[in-house]
């Protein structure tokens, strides 16, 4: 099944015409005696969750919302511009024969600048482009919440994380069109099973699917919503595992759950495990950008310490990510036997603190696991976020910087290290472990 393609604005008018309500949010700069749309976002079937009805008017921008009928919104759409509140705002054109392109996404998925919705939904550009760019960058001050850019108040109208590099020039007008047959509401994984929630007024003759890198179970639906499904996990998570809704050759909502198909699940899906399970979902996925196994804590002054301090900073200059020592290389759980567990947790903690530079946020934990005959197994996990002071070395008086690649870590070069300098992620967006879990 197509996921994104192209189609031609008289047929995206056409699904706009029949909509018993549309949504709308527009933001416009005013260009001598008139308004000229920067942003336009429609939806129908349901409101996004930060629409509200209101006006914010500046000297050169205003903020609008209203709800109309589809038949309304088409006709914006053929016209080239919409009134609101008694404002008229005009809308970009789509040269005569240019296609306009879609996109498909799951529920709850974040796309560009527009609020997630909670049904999974198709995403139609109503322009190649936005009419016009954002105004210069004074403050807005006016009839309305105060802003220090125009970029803010987008992101804060539109109900957005405003985006790293601090511009929202390239969100071009959009139609949303969710699909209400059916939705997966949230997915649980638990030790033994995985639990899947639906809802929808279409999921008779709808499949779930626990699918992954092999082949998964499945099952059919009734007409009945909402609808619980479990699937029994006898060997733990499947490697590249998702769970899908489907109708025929057609994916109606999907959930991403773990590598390689995604570093984080998708919003929706809830570890409700122990530790010990969560360990065992960490190691099944295997060495990759952000999990490493060491079988034993390198001792004091060896090569094997400078390396794993090696890719403590190849992680904080990606996406974080987990070295557990007690795991062989083969995923098996050896655990460090014969140690205090506190001691070398605290040991960890300094050889990285005094080694890594500057000192990334990290944790160390100890996580218990039952062998095959009944004895305790301890684990150290030590999981390191995001940096948000990029680049990330080793040996603060002459630092080498690090990267990871699949499952190896690598030294730098220098333009990968002026590339981390400039990057700087924001600090409130730390790395995720996989499948949501939370080590203790």
């Amino acid at each position: 099944m197509k996921e994104s393609g192209q189609v031609q604005l008289g047929d995206v008018v056409a699904l706009v015409d029949p909509a018993p309500t549309l949504w709308v949010r527009v933001a416009a700069v005013r260009s001598g005696d008139r308004w000229d749309a920067t942003h336009v976002e429609m939806t129908s079937g349901i409101a996004p969750a930060s629409w509200a009805l209101r006006r914010w008017t500046y000297d050169g921008a205003i903020f609008l919302s209203c709800e109309i009928t589809g038949s309304e919104g088409a006709a914006w759409l053929r016209s080239h511009e919409a009134e609101i509140d008694g404002i008229k705002v005009r809308l970009a054109e789509t040269p005569e024969g240019q296609m306009l392109q879609w996109h498909k996404r799951s529920s709850l998925q974040k796309y560009g600048l527009f609020d997630p919705l909670p049904w999974p939904s198709t995403m139609y550009h109503l322009a190649p482009q936005p009419l016009a760019s954002r105004p210069g960058s004074d403050s807005l001050i006016g009839d309305g919440p105060s802003f220090v850019s125009f970029a803010q108040a987008v992101a804060a109208y539109f109900g957005c994380p405003l985006p790293t590099t601090g511009s929202v020039d390239n969100a071009t007008p959009m139609f949303q069109l969710p699909d209400l047959r059916g939705r997966i509401a949230k997915v649980l994984l638990g030790s033994a099973d995985i639990e899947v929630h639906l809802e929808g007024a279409g999921l008779g003759g709808m499949t779930v699917e626990l699918a992954s890198v092999a082949p998964g179970p499945s099952e059919g639906l009734s007409d009945a919503s909402p609808q619980v499904v479990r699937f029994p996990l006898p060997h733990g998570l499947p490697t590249g595992a998702w769970v899908v809704l489907k109708q025929g050759s057609e994916w109606i909502d999907r959930k991403l759950i773990n590598y390689p198909n995604s570093l984080h699940a998708d919003p929706g899906v809830e570890v409700v495990v122990e530790p010990m399970t969560e360990l065992q979902a960490l190691i099944s996925g295997g060495e990759g950008p952000t999990v490493e196994f060491k079988s034993i804590l390198p001792p004091s002054g060896s090569d094997t310490r400078n390396k794993v301090c090696a890719t403590v900073a190849a992680f904080a200059n990606g996406d974080g990510g987990h070295i557990l020592f007690g795991v062989r290389d083969d995923g098996r759980i050896v655990g460090l036997s014969g140690l205090d567990t506190q001691k070398e947790r605290d040991t960890v903690a300094r050889f990285v603190s005094s080694t890594v530079t500057p000192v990334p946020d990290f944790r160390v934990d100890r996580v218990s696991h039952e062998g095959d005959d009944g004895s305790v197994l301890d684990v150290i996990v030590l999981t390191v976020d995001q940096g948000d002071q990029p680049p990330y070395g080793v040996d603060p008086a002459h630092p080498k910087y690090y990267i990871r690649r699949g499952a190896t870590t690598f030294e730098a070069s220098s333009d990968q290290v002026r590339a981390l300098a400039r990057s700087r992620p924001p600090a409130d967006q730390g790395y995720q472990p996989p499948y949501g879990l939370q080590l203790s």
